[in-house]
């Protein structure tokens, strides 16, 4: 604004318009020569010193990057390895149960063939029993019929002789 004021000033003085004052103070700037500024010596002073502070700051800023860097890629791989320790840890886990499972498997199956074996002997051996028994029956049979044949003789001949009497 304060810009527009000093235009607008000047144009009031001259008696001319703002736009024509604005082109003539292009046109003198650009005309002018530039002066070359000379930094005071104080000025120099602290851009030096400024400029050491940056770089001393840069330079621990890396370090500490770097460190940061190497901080993050240890945990990276003790994350890492502890991660393929747990993979292994759990395959050798699977491997044990696997083989628990086989173990039991097998043992079932030994069992299942135990019980069957056990089950074919128990129904040999009732079989066994049950000719036996069959065998002790035809020879009791036997027997009943020779003693009821000689009893049945002995009381045909009792009654025949009673009825020859």
């Amino acid at each position: 604004m304060h810009r527009r004021s000093l235009i607008a000033d000047l144009a009031e003085a001259l008696g001319k318009s703002e736009e024509e004052v604005r082109q003539f103070l292009e046109a003198l700037w650009q005309r002018l020569p530039l002066a070359i500024e000379i930094e005071p010596p104080f000025v120099r002073y602290l851009d030096a010193k400024i400029e050491g502070v940056r770089s001393t700051l840069e330079a621990e800023i890396k370090g500490l990057r770097s460190a940061l860097e190497a901080e993050i890629n240890g945990l990276r791989m003790a994350m890492e390895q502890g991660f393929k320790r747990s993979e292994e840890r759990d395959e050798a886990l699977r491997r044990e149960m696997d083989e628990r499972l086989e173990a039991l498997r097998r043992e079932m199956q030994q069992g299942f063939q135990q019980m069957a074996e056990r089950d074919e002997a128990i129904r040999r051996e009732l079989r066994q029993e049950i000719e036996a028994l069959r065998s002790e029956v035809q020879r009791l049979e036997r027997w009943f019929r020779t003693f009821a044949i000689s009893i049945l003789l002995m009381l045909a001949g009792i009654i025949v002789q009673n009825f020859l009497k």
